[in-house]
């Protein structure tokens, strides 16, 4: 355990739970650790290389002088874009403690989730000020391979010093390319067993013993069971289906995707007891789990649209007719919180341990034509260390966006129906910048004792044998994404069991190395054998 952040994690506890998520792949980004690309990066220019050291070295002789820094800080929500005078009531408030602690003041440039990516490109291509950006649902390779970001490795001991001793250990190896590290990941759930949320009461009603279930397998009596004595009943949300698939490759079969999406890894995947990168959709344990589910579908577990349907996973449970999901256990209370949000009773099964493999995703990093790279490591030290900040970002002004009430959760002030009707929050993306364990916690989170177990856990989370390995495509670009657009034509409808498993199989590695899979895997495995050999 990390002596800092169990020492900020027990302050914060001192009035509160917190709130852990719920993780399935890249949804809470270091949670199942899922990696895109590869460990290779272009030899940089010396002559540039010279140029950028000298002028973040006049920037913090600058910084070191006394005079204020000021950088841009570029973030995301899921919730509503605040008014301009709210998001500048955070920034003042932010100002006035980063001055005070720090010397620097923080210009807060916020973009909803969908336009994020979009939005910072732009400026980054433009040449317009942003100082710390994240690779948001992206890879983060590029930004090292084209120098957009910034070598932190001479910060890491100094500015960086409090984060690099809170990080989960090993935390650096994905953002590390040549020895020198080039970002930091977001703090999400490091430890996600797979699991299933069902409906609880009818579970009870129907006398089915959930002690019983510790695989995906152990469920096809309670699926039975339940379609039964409920035959109009939709027994599995189709939306998640992937979090089985999920489970079972990536925590079961102990499959690391080495790149991708280990739902649907289409450049070859590893297994831990062999470095051998094989093609995913041959491989004994993928044909099984489509042969399973495929035969959910025949019985009617899923719905007979199930591969088409727009209805989500909160409408359907909320219906009152769907039986249950699969889901990451990243929060164990997961149930707790769908029994107050739907309206029915809910528990979870645990179906597998966790695995972590390597995310290329999520990582945050900092611009190399930032003016003030020492200021900006330590804003972004902050987000990591410093509760008070992070709380500013996620719920906003104490008293007017959030109040803490008797139990200590944070919740909406009167007046507001919830902490998503007022007019600055975050909440909804706590654990997308910095480190999830320092912000207040919300209902239905988990109690100190239970917290403190579970912090624990994500920092004795199991990695892969190649946690670290990064797959650096960039050489075979229209490859990936061909193959990329077709293996998402087939995905859901395996996922969910809708075709001929077989039939479907055989036309799909046709058309996937037709578009040049073989390169990617031969590409995949130069450089893995490259990279263990490094090891």
């Amino acid at each position: 355990m990390k002596k800092r952040v169990l020492a900020a994690f027990m302050a914060v506890m001192m009035i509160g739970t917190i709130l852990t998520g719920c993780g399935s792949g890249g949804n809470d980004s270091a949670g199942s650790g899922s990696g895109e690309q590869s460990q290779s990066s272009e030899s940089t220019d010396d002559a540039a290389q010279s140029s950028e050291d000298s002028s973040a070295a006049e920037a913090d002789a600058a910084a070191d002088s006394g005079e204020t820094a000021e950088i841009v800080f570029a973030y995301m929500t899921q919730n509503n874009i605040p008014e301009a005078a709210d998001l500048q009531r955070i920034e003042d408030l932010i100002n006035a403690y980063t001055v005070e602690k720090i010397n620097t003041k923080v210009d807060l440039v916020l973009f909803s989730n969908a336009d994020y990516m979009n939005q910072v490109n732009l400026m980054l291509a433009s040449g317009e000020q942003i100082d710390i950006f994240q690779a948001y649902g992206t890879s983060h390779l590029p930004y090292i391979q084209d120098g957009t970001a910034l070598d932190i490795t001479g910060y890491l001991d100094n500015e960086l010093k409090e984060t690099k001793e809170t990080i989960y250990d090993g935390f650096l190896k994905p953002t590390t390319v040549d020895g020198k590290v080039y970002g930091i990941l977001n703090m999400g759930s490091n430890y996600v067993p797979g699991g299933f949320t069902y409906r609880s009461d009818i579970a009870e009603e129907l006398g089915i013993d959930m002690s019983k279930v510790s695989s995906p397998q152990d469920l096809e009596e309670v699926f039975a069971t339940v379609k039964e004595a409920y035959p109009d009943m939709i027994v599995i949300d189709p939306n998640r289906a992937n979090a089985l698939f999920e489970t079972y490759l990536g925590k079961i079969a102990c499959i690391d995707p080495l790149g991708g999406d280990i739902t649907s890894a289409f450049s070859g995947v590893a297994y831990q007891d062999d470095p051998t990168v094989v093609n995913m959709f041959e491989t004994q344990d993928f044909i099984d789990l489509c042969n399973l589910t495929h035969s959910w579908y025949e019985k009617g577990y899923f719905a007979s649209d199930a591969a088409t349907t727009t209805a989500t996973t909160a409408e359907l449970l909320m219906s009152g007719n769907c039986f249950g999901t699969f889901c990451g256990l990243g929060n164990p209370k997961i149930a707790a919180q769908y029994t107050t949000n739907y309206g029915h009773s809910f528990d979870n099964v645990q179906i597998s341990e966790s695995l972590v493999w390597a995310g290329s995703n999520n990582a945050w990093m900092v611009n190399s034509s930032c003016k003030n790279p020492s200021a900006a490591c330590k804003f972004m030290n902050l987000l990591y260390t410093d509760a008070y900040l992070d709380n500013l970002l996620v719920y906003g002004e104490e008293g007017v966006d959030y109040v803490l009430n008797e139990e200590g959760f944070a919740v909406a002030p009167e007046g507001y129906t919830d902490l998503n009707s007022v007019a600055y929050t975050d909440n909804m993306n706590y654990y997308f910048w910095g480190n999830k364990w320092i912000t207040y916690p919300v209902p239905g989170g988990l109690n100190a004792e239970e917290a403190e177990k579970q912090m624990a856990l994500n920092y004795a989370g199991k990695l892969s044998n190649y946690y670290g390995f990064l797959f650096d495509f960039s050489d075979l670009q229209a490859e990936y994404t061909a193959c990329q657009n077709i293996a998402n034509e087939y995905k859901k409808a395996l996922w969910v069991g809708a075709v001929d498993v077989e039939q479907t199989l055989g036309e799909l590695n046709e058309r996937l190395y037709a578009a040049g899979m073989d390169k990617l895997i031969e590409s995949k495995q130069a450089q893995f054998d490259e990279w263990l050999s490094q090891q």
